[in-house]
């Protein structure tokens, strides 16, 4: 018998065999996984889009003090390149030390980074709406530059009570929506803004893994990070 000439002597020939029930249901949930959650991003005006930042402080801004630290531990490890250095706001701050403008500016002057990289890790619908008619938050240099209720210089929270109460990281059962925002450490001013919308009933890591994934890749996109 001649020897196929598309398998050399020795070669092992693919095999045609159709993927099993199991393997075929995986792959598509994996493909579903992997197409259920996006990101769409937005300079904010007047903000100077060629800028590219080289140290950045990751802060999961979230009173639940493990998911926060797991995720900025992910999404630290997703933005790092051989030109960029991330770290975590828990690698510098004490786990009994509340997030906070008084806490958090301490921590960006000491460690030397040129933009801070906040992500609201427990949002919903009812926790976006925009501000009322005036905004007492804060001085002029400090005042609150994003729409999100709450929230004010470099994303910290302002009002407490209601930051307190927010649900731990995503209600898996439900479509969730992560707000990161970009900020500058020369003026202190928002640069960038970010959401991550998706709906998923895989597990938290699973989840928490696709969120940082996906906005890694936009930052990357849009040339924040490089």
């Amino acid at each position: 018998m001649f020897a196929n000439p598309r398998f050399p002597p020795g070669s092992r020939r693919a095999s045609r065999r159709p993927l099993s029930a199991a393997a075929l249901i995986l792959a598509i949930a994996a493909a579903g996984c992997m197409q259920s959650i996006r990101s769409t991003g937005a300079w904010h005006e007047g903000a100077t889009r060629s800028q590219g930042f080289r140290k950045l402080l990751v802060v999961g801004v979230t009173p639940d003090r493990n998911q926060r630290c797991n995720f900025e531990w992910v999404l630290a490890t997703k933005m790092r390149s051989e030109t960029v250095e991330a770290i975590t706001s828990c690698s510098l701050m004490k786990d009994d030390v509340q997030l906070s403008r008084e806490s958090i500016e301490p921590v960006i002057k000491s460690s030397g980074v040129d933009g801070v990289v906040a992500t609201r890790l427990v949002t919903s619908s009812g926790r976006l709406r925009e501000g009322g008619t005036g905004d007492t938050r804060g001085s002029a240099l400090y005042k609150a530059t994003d729409s999100g209720y709450g929230y004010g210089y470099y994303g910290m929270p302002v009002v407490y009570g209601d930051f307190e109460q927010t649900r731990p990281i995503i209600d898996l059962e439900n479509a969730f929506e992560v707000m990161t925002q970009v900020y500058e450490t020369r003026g202190a001013s928002l640069v960038y803004t970010l959401k991550t919308a998706g709906k998923s009933r895989d597990s938290m890591d699973i989840v928490r893994e696709d969120i940082s994934s996906s906005i890694a890749d936009r930052l990357r996109q849009d040339g924040l990070i490089r």
